[in-house]
């Protein structure tokens, strides 16, 4: 069982055991294999299960690590100078790795000192030309770094969490610039951190209190047993160990999430907020996992971070259209940029712009980042099935036939425990389950249930040699129930237990 660290820009610690029996395969046998994210302010970086790491977005400091100062990049590219990487963290135009051997890497603009290898990028006065460029295009080690948990950064400045809960930062955190990490005082005992667009410093100690502050952190009164927290421009969230979300601060856009724009001094639960696993924080508001593996935002709907589809601000929670079954988020402080990671190794982008789907534009729903050209596309619209809360794979995606929902005809009977042959001679399936017998012969508008013939919605259907076959009709028939999820577009079928 190997350990790998997600991290991003609004950073708690959090270590994940990676399920190496997990299948991370469509039943078509295409790998897919994400298993960590980062956002940034300007690019987006991922780990594939193999240990590589790719990138996409702005590269004009750098950042994405591929030893140049390219044009943007649309979509995952490999970062070749860095294998067996098992974190990785994003600043506004800085990336950051930790490899299986500890080592800690840092790359991109240097303008303040931000890369950490005692170098920074000079500047002409006034036209801010570059004069001695030092941005990093690659990746640079910083050697002076052991047992680094997570990193993260905000516009110009970096940070390191140690696993003896000590925090380490440079760049623009003092002045004159810090080049080279530096332990800061004050900070002790952590076990995450969070920094954002205005570069607040939010952390959670082991005793489960919050501090804020640089040099010298408050602990905010009124609020305990946090697990991990997160920044928006002048507005700060924390979960707590029981899946509440409490928050306070600025809330010109609905940043917290309680129906007002009324900002608020002391931290206060967010209305109707439960069950959360995992919380992140672009610029524009709150990101919410859920124990359900739905995620959830509110705030400001500028940046397209909300990823339901709307510009539109939204002052209490709303939720993130076309995600089940989410396993980790990972969020931007300094930009509207969002990811997630489901369970079958598939990743999801959407925000202000570079999601990886091969365009620059913004995307105000998720949208899948392919890991490679095989793997199948999908889309929030795609249609999902799933059986007792599980998701299910199929050879292909379920198709909307009128308004009728068709799947491949033997994986539907095999998930529902039915027996099944098929009459080659007449296109005739039978499927029998305990006293229960359908036959469906393909393009006929009916069906015969043991003696007794009924009405189809859409006949059974050939395509690209698999037969569809309607989902409800058969699930119920076999005494199953059936919902329809219009917001995740998911058909999601329980079976009954025979008593």
């Amino acid at each position: 069982m190997s350990v790998f660290l997600f991290l991003c820009s609004t950073l708690s610690v959090e270590i994940v055991q990676a399920d190496e029996s997990r299948d991370l395969t469509q039943s078509s046998g295409v790998h897919t294999g994400w298993i960590g994210m980062a956002a940034g302010g300007s690019h987006r970086l991922a780990i594939k299960q193999d240990g590589t790491l790719w990138a996409w977005g702005a590269n004009h400091d750098g950042q994405l690590g591929l030893g140049n100062f390219s044009d943007p990049v649309t979509a995952p590219v490999q970062v070749s100078d860095l294998k067996d990487v098992v974190a990785i963290g994003a600043g506004n135009v800085n990336s950051y790795a930790i490899l299986k051997d500890g080592s800690v890497w840092s790359w991109g603009d240097n303008t303040d000192g931000q890369v950490g290898d005692g170098s920074v990028t000079e500047r002409q006065t006034g036209s801010g030309e570059l004069t001695d460029n030092k941005n990093r295009n690659r990746p640079i080690q910083l050697s002076e770094l052991k047992g680094i948990v997570s990193l993260t950064g905000d516009f110009a400045a970096s940070y390191a969490l140690q696993s003896d809960g000590s925090l380490w930062g440079w760049g623009f955190i003092s002045v004159p610039y810090q080049t080279t990490p530096k332990k800061l005082t004050g900070w002790s005992e952590l076990t995450g951190i969070a920094t954002g667009y205005t570069g607040e410093l939010i952390g959670v100690k082991r005793d489960g209190t919050v501090h804020i502050g640089r040099s010298r952190p408050v602990k905010v009164p009124g609020i305990d047993q946090v697990k991990s927290v997160a920044t928006s421009p002048g507005a700060f969230y924390a979960l707590r160990e029981d899946g509440s979300v409490w928050a306070w601060g600025h809330n010109y856009w609905g940043e917290m999430g309680d129906g007002t724009t009324d900002s608020r001094t002391k931290p206060a639960p967010v209305p109707n907020m439960k069950d959360v696993v995992e919380l992140q924080a672009t610029q524009n508001g709150p990101v919410y996992l859920k124990k359900d593996g739905t995620v959830w935002t509110h705030g400001s709907g500028r940046g397209a971070s909300l990823g339901n589809g709307s510009y539109e601000d939204a002052l209490i929670p709303v939720q993130v259209k076309g995600l089940t079954h989410i396993t980790h988020i990972s969020a931007s402080g300094v930009s509207g940029k969002v990811m997630a990671l489901r369970e079958d190794g598939t990743l999801w982008s959407w925000g202000d712009g570079y999601t990886g789907d091969g365009t620059q534009w913004w995307r105000t729903v998720p949208v899948q980042v392919k890991s490679d050209a095989l793997e199948p596309s999908e889309d929030v619209d795609t249609i999902k099935v799933d059986l007792n809360g599980s998701a299910v794979r199929f050879d292909t995606f379920p198709v909307l036939n009128g308004n009728t929902a068709m799947v491949p005809m033997r994986r539907i009977f095999e998930l529902l425990g039915a027996d099944m042959e098929w009459d080659e001679s007449t296109s005739t399936v039978m499927a029998v389950k305990g006293e229960t017998m359908i036959r469906i012969t393909i393009g006929s508008d009916s069906a015969s249930i043991g003696d007794r013939q009924v009405p189809l919605d859409k006949p059974a259907t050939l395509v690209d040699g698999l037969t569809l076959v309607p989902v409800r009709f058969i699930a119920e028939t076999f005494g199953a129930e059936v919902v329809w999820d219009e917001v995740t577009h998911t058909i999601q079928i329980t079976t009954i237990p025979v008593e």
